[in-house]
């Protein structure tokens, strides 16, 4: 079984394929699965912990604005990843391939039309990104985190579609809270706050968390609470230096990968709200404050957290109007209201999947004629 995966970019994409490998790896150890991703280091070094073959492909994303110089560059760099693609498809000859959604599935995807694979292209957010709205014709299926994205599309394309939820590793699912705060060594017993802004930080919101819990510290709820912070490596140490006058107990990380522990441990989560962050606080049924950041491609993050909040899962908070002393009221409500947590996390938990990468997988081996 030769299953080829493509992911790069940013860790929406590529954590919803780490869950597909883990579980592939653990029900058909004998397959070979090769991962095409993109060229930065970070994304490396997360694929090859999962003991795979990682090729990269020179796949640029659409340039948002064009000068004669950013143009020509664009069209070399796609020149070279539809040569790379085309090579690794004839070379892998895989059984089947699977998009996981980012600019890198492009040509890996086409190819795979061109030569009869079959093809499975996943979508993690309510809206289909422009990648995947251009390749619907050239796949086999289109895999879908929301029932409600599935309405959007018209009749034909339609029939293509399977919503599986999306994947999630197994240990975000498992890891209990005891265990999680061990291991992060925290207070048992204490109300935790989890910050974090995506798989590469996200500085407003960074700033905005130092000053909450710097207001937090003052108030009396600031005795029950403590703290993780996730907030990507270019802003890791002046946000430590910062939460040195904060009183308040907690852990600053520039990057978790065990970031299971941090949900596992938390009762709250503020953060951004990417597609596979909101498919991990659903999986546990966090109750959570979203913050979409307000220039991703076609507003999907508010598109994700508005489905979040109709649902009575989160509360959203858009950055304009985000300030340290709302935050600190926001967080204060939510730490006191036990029933209005309550709420949410039933909320939560009836739009979380835990079984998104188990229907994945089993699709997958169904397309590729090996259930």
């Amino acid at each position: 079984m030769r299953i080829l995966i493509v992911a790069g970019g940013t860790g929406g994409h590529i954590y919803p394929a780490v869950a597909l490998v883990k579980e592939i790896k653990k029900k058909f150890p004998n397959a070979f699965v090769l991962w095409i991703g993109g060229r930065k280091k970070w994304e490396r070094r997360i694929v090859e912990r999962e003991k795979v073959q990682f090729k990269t492909i020179n796949a640029p994303p659409f340039p948002r604005s064009f000068s004669p110089i950013s143009f020509l560059n664009f069209l070399f760099k796609m020149l070279l990843s539809f040569i790379q693609s085309l090579f690794y498809i004839l070379s892998f000859n895989p059984d089947i391939v699977v998009g996981m959604g980012s600019f890198h599935s492009l040509f890996p995807v086409f190819f795979a039309f061109l030569t009869g694979k079959p093809a499975v292209i996943c979508e993690q957010n309510i809206s289909l990104s422009l990648t995947n709205r251009a390749l619907l014709p050239f796949a086999s299926k289109v895999v879908l985190s929301f029932s409600c994205t599935k309405a959007r599309l018209s009749h034909r394309k339609r029939e293509k579609a399977v919503v599986t939820g999306n994947p999630v590793r197994e240990e975000v699912i498992t890891t209990s809270k005891k265990k999680a705060i061990d291991n992060l060594q925290l207070e048992e017993g204490k109300f935790t706050l989890l910050f974090m802004g995506g798989s590469q930080g996200a500085r407003y919101l960074n700033r905005i968390a130092v000053e909450a819990l710097c207001l937090l510290q003052q108030e009396e709820i600031g005795k029950s609470i403590q703290f993780i912070l996730i907030s990507g490596q270019k802003d890791y140490q002046w946000v430590k230096e910062r939460l040195k006058k904060v009183k308040i107990r907690g852990k600053v990380f520039s990057y978790l990968s065990d970031i299971h522990n941090a949900l596992a441990a938390c009762d709250l989560v503020i953060s951004r709200s990417g597609a596979t962050t909101i498919s991990e606080i659903t999986a546990r049924g966090i109750p959570c404050i979203l913050v979409p950041y307000p220039f991703a491609t076609h507003q999907h993050q508010l598109k994700n957290a508005r489905f979040l909040e109709k649902e009575g899962a989160a509360k959203v908070i858009v950055q304009e109007k985000l300030t340290p002393s709302f935050l600190k009221e926001e967080i204060k409500k939510m730490v006191e209201d036990e029933k209005m947590r309550e709420k949410m996390r039933e909320a939560s938990r009836k739009l979380g999947n835990p079984e998104a990468t188990n229907a994945l997988l089993s699709l997958i081996m169904e397309l590729a004629g090996r259930r």
